[in-house]
């Protein structure tokens, strides 16, 4: 009798574990956490990300374009800084190809905030040079 019950707890055992391997690959659970539906991608941006630096970067031009049209900066400030927007503009490109990761993400964006940061300082300058 002894032996009957520690069989049967035995094969409950090696049963529930077998089926814990079995339900780790519940495939609707889990893959609502990750872009993508898998762990792999998870480290890469929705699409709204993505759209929301391409916005910024495309935004750089406008801003760079009115402060020349406004006098605020000289044509020679503006080609500099427009160079620097193509540049960015170039990376992305290249990173956007593959998606872009979370660290792209933020490299990204800290060249657009360096952009725009030369952008307020060139304006306050009133020099005409690139500093």
């Amino acid at each position: 009798m002894r032996k009957t019950i520690i069989a049967a707890a035995l094969s409950a055992v090696i049963a529930t574990g077998f089926a814990g391997t079995a339900s780790a690959h519940s495939y609707g659970r889990d893959n609502d956490r990750y872009p993508g539906g898998n762990r792999a991608e998870a480290s890469y941006l929705t699409p709204a990300r993505n759209a929301e630096i391409r916005r910024d970067i495309y935004a750089l031009d406008a801003r760079i374009q009115n402060a020349q049209r406004n006098r605020a900066i000289s044509p020679r400030e503006a080609t500099g800084l427009r160079r620097d927007a193509q540049d960015i503009k170039q990376t992305y490109t290249r990173y956007a190809n593959r998606g872009l990761s979370v660290n792209e993400y933020r490299t990204l964006e800290r060249r657009v905030d360096t952009i725009n940061q030369r952008l307020r300082i060139e304006k306050r300058d009133r020099d005409g040079r690139r500093g």
